[in-house]
């Protein structure tokens, strides 16, 4: 773990900005692959298709917000529950800030080692 460490005040002030992104990342994800997969299935027909430059063009923002967790640091756990963690120090060790999409603040963390099943209560 290295970079920016994460107070838990820090932490809860990105959520305004960290919950839309990772609602349009699911979002734009899932829309990437209905659209490959009908590229897919047109292309089994030989039927072609005119989804490519959409399909690009989802692909570039779904980087483009992939981009945007990388600069804030954290870490992209489960993109279906939204699950991420920012790193922190607890107790003068390395550990994560664990947070879920749909949680109203930052209330857990667990050890490097531990992962999500040693969350545990600030």
């Amino acid at each position: 773990m290295s970079g920016k460490i994460y107070s838990v005040e820090e932490a809860n002030a990105l959520l305004p900005h960290l919950a839309p992104t990772l609602v349009e990342l699911r979002a734009s994800s899932d829309e990437a692959i209905r659209i490959k997969e009908a590229m897919e299935e047109a292309s089994v027909t030989n039927g072609g298709s005119s989804k490519g430059e959409k399909w690009r063009m989802k692909l570039a923002r779904v980087q483009e917000l992939i981009d945007r967790l990388d600069e804030w640091e954290i870490e992209l756990r489960d993109l279906e529950s939204g699950l991420v963690d920012f790193p922190a120090e607890i107790g003068g060790r390395p550990a994560y800030l664990c947070w879920r999409l749909g949680e109203p603040e930052v209330a857990h963390w667990h050890s490097p080692d531990d992962g999500f099943q040693g969350r545990r209560p600030l």
